[in-house]
């Protein structure tokens, strides 16, 4: 956990047609702006909303690093946590 928070107790299984079987957000109730992404039985990465300066929106993170635009450095945003876990799921499954 990089977060060193508690052992999550809400997850949301992830649709198997898109990602595939066994991946899901896994969170707390306490702290609903963060969710790890889960897949193949391991911490893949996670997504996050709210961080300063980006409102409403979504960030994916994935070997400890913001997916976003290499040229400008700005993170991609997403408009729901599903969606930046599949930015998440693409980048674990090329390898990047």
């Amino acid at each position: 956990m990089h977060r060193r928070l508690p052992t999550s107790d809400v997850r949301v299984a992830l649709d198997a047609g898109r990602f595939g079987d066994w991946w899901a957000l896994a969170g707390w109730t306490v702290q609903p702006d963060v969710y790890l992404v889960t897949g193949e039985g391991q911490q893949v990465g996670w997504v996050e909303r709210g961080l300063a300066g980006i409102g409403d929106r979504w960030v994916a993170v994935y070997e400890g690093y913001f997916i976003g635009d290499v040229h400008t450095q700005e993170a991609m945003l997403h408009d729901t946590p599903e969606q930046a876990a599949f930015t998440v799921h693409t980048a674990y499954l090329q390898n990047l």
